[in-house]
């Protein structure tokens, strides 16, 4: 049934329509489908027992919801749910004063005076009122009012009994209907509400982490920034007084080094601002490849070229993924293990291996470097976070790296001991 708003509106109609709106044309749907079923078994009922004064008004009760969907098809909600009230108000109303029988057609007045409150909706209310004062009066004129209409007087004695039965069972059904409705309204709106607190929850949370960030950030950044730079200026001014040509090449180089310095820190920024801002883009990951190119690409990088690489990953390692977020955890990854390597170890060391089962991909960067103190290893992925004092890094390649794999669905695992070295674990789930 919850597809019929969606085929008896346009679909682009129906996409718009607000969820509780959908509901309530929902129930005018059921409810235009009981009228329409209570006709056709009324009219059966009175044909097999020979009762025909009241046909007219199972007409009634049947066309008004006919129009009552035509005009919810054209997107006149409110007349359509007025005229299938009314329309039925109007049928009983007839019904109720041409019938002497006591069958309790009356019956039907109760549940189509608590409808309009749950059809219509609060925001039309003096609409609801009114339609309801407009069922009381016909309720009270049936009752009441003095009406000569042509009747049957020769009926089976069973007609009044079943008649009188029908009339309570549809009473209670669409009284059931609407309670449940409401009930369902409400239920609905507790769940939705609890939710949005549930996501307030959370969004406060996140807010709070990134002015806690922000305040790092941007005290961080300032002093990152401004360091590299005064050291420029002082080695600018120093190198005014050089007294030869090997002292002025000296602090030429060191400039250099400052300049480099601040360069990786900017780059470090965007990556940060780029991972952060960008959506996940899946596409394909050739595992092996990406590995050896980023070797190739930090070759170069001092001391590398002491150190033995290793890939143990299979030719064919090819998955779905956020290529350029891989590209960024694997060079952070590996140039850390190549920065941190073990001077005073004779055959250092990198191994990259990958393994995968049938939901995740899972990935290995391990060294015999320096590794890291047990005190800090809990640090290590925060943000400007260094481990030792004389890191020369921006303190940000970590955090980079665990928030690229966060954005990712995966995690990140450290297992390191002091003068044995490092290995990083990263845990990826498969995507289609």
């Amino acid at each position: 049934m919850k597809r019929v708003i969606p085929i008896l509106l346009l679909p682009e109609v129906a996409a718009s329509l607000p969820d509780t709106e959908m509901k309530r044309l929902r129930l005018t749907v059921y409810l235009c489908l009981t009228s329409m079923t209570v006709s056709v078994v009324y009219t059966v009922l009175d044909l097999i027992s020979g009762v025909s004064y009241a046909l007219p008004y199972y007409l009634v009760i049947f066309i008004a919801p006919i129009l009552s969907l035509l005009l919810v098809r054209r997107r006149h909600f409110l007349l359509g749910k007025i005229l299938v009230l009314l329309g039925g108000s109007v049928a009983i109303f007839a019904a109720a004063i041409s019938d002497p029988f006591e069958t309790g057609v009356f019956l039907l007045f109760v549940p189509l005076s608590i409808v309009p409150f749950a059809v219509i909706g609060f925001e039309n209310k003096w609409t609801s009122i009114g339609v309801v004062l407009i069922t009381f009066f016909l309720f009270l004129l049936s009752r009441f009012g003095d009406f000569e209409l042509p009747y049957e007087t020769d009926l089976p004695p069973y007609y009044t009994q079943l008649s009188l039965c029908l009339n309570y069972l549809i009473a209670v059904i669409i009284s059931i209907l609407i309670v449940y409705f409401l009930v369902k309204l409400h239920k609905d709106s507790e769940f939705s509400l609890r939710e949005k607190e549930k996501t307030v929850s959370e969004k406060n949370v996140q807010l709070t982490k990134l002015n806690e960030e922000l305040d790092r950030f941007v005290y961080s950044v300032s002093h990152d920034l401004r360091s590299p730079l005064s050291s420029i200026l002082g080695l600018t001014n120093l190198s005014k007084y050089a007294t030869s040509e090997e002292e002025l090449r000296r602090y030429i180089d060191m400039i250099q080094e400052r300049i480099k310095a601040q360069d990786s820190f900017i780059k470090d920024i965007i990556e940060y601002s780029r991972n952060a801002r960008t959506e996940v883009q899946n596409e394909w990951v050739n595992l092996p490849v990406l590995s050896y190119e980023l070797i190739e690409s930090l070759k170069f990088n001092d001391g590398a070229s002491r150190i033995r690489m290793e890939v143990e990953i299979a030719d064919d390692f090819i998955f779905k993924s956020d290529k350029n977020r891989w590209k960024t955890v694997l060079s952070n990854l590996l140039g850390n293990a190549i920065k941190y390597h073990d001077r005073t170890k004779s055959n250092p060391f990198v191994k990259l291996s990958a393994s995968r089962d049938a939901n995740r991909v899972i990935y290995r960067v391990e060294d015999n470097g320096v590794g890291i103190e047990t005190e800090h290893q809990e640090r290590i992925f925060d943000m400007f976070y260094r481990a030792t004092d004389t890191s020369t890094g921006s303190g940000l390649g970590l955090f980079i790296t665990n928030e690229a794999v966060r954005k990712l669905g995966g995690s990140i695992a450290l297992t390191s001991q002091l003068g044995v070295g490092s290995t990083f674990e990263i845990t990826i789930p498969l995507t289609d």
